[in-house]
């Protein structure tokens, strides 16, 4: 089975599957938006790709040869907290068999959900809000200073 690394979603992929992601996404009539380019501190219009464009980017992406590429250290802290959570049933076995309790296992689990993605971004445990999808008091997204 052909695969390419398509940057655009930072990952290898197979044709038909870059296929099914583009008739699944919700994609752009071609209208697009704006959005805050924070680097100029100004909005600026962007177009989403078009299904047609990103069609037309992943037949030009399958003529080409097949080039191995390393991927971002994101997509691979994704595949490795990914990999930990179907593993997560029977890590926590693993654990309560060790002695731990459930909640201890839990948390044991997620430590090491934490630090491996930390590693791999090179990033300071608890510098990011990982795991179970709750945001810290300090990273509610809230930002009281700037309240107009």
């Amino acid at each position: 089975m052909e695969k390419r690394y398509w940057k655009r979603v930072g990952m290898y992929v197979t044709e038909d599957f870059a296929n099914e992601w583009i008739e699944k996404m919700n994609v752009s009539d071609g209208q697009g938006g704006r959005h805050l380019d924070e680097d100029i501190d100004e909005y600026i219009v962007s177009r989403p790709p078009t299904p047609e464009e990103l069609r037309a980017e992943i037949k030009e992406l399958f003529e080409q040869p097949f080039e191995e590429v390393e991927l971002p250290v994101e997509s691979q802290a994704i595949i490795f907290a990914d990999k930990m959570e179907r593993n997560r049933v029977s890590i926590l076995k693993e654990l309560k068999a060790e002695g731990h309790t459930i909640e201890e296992a839990k948390e044991i689990f997620q430590e090491r959900i934490d630090v491996g993605v930390a590693d791999i971004l090179g990033v300071e445990v608890g510098s990011l809000s990982v795991g179970l999808g709750v945001a810290s008091e300090d990273d509610s997204g809230a930002d009281a200073t700037n309240v107009e």
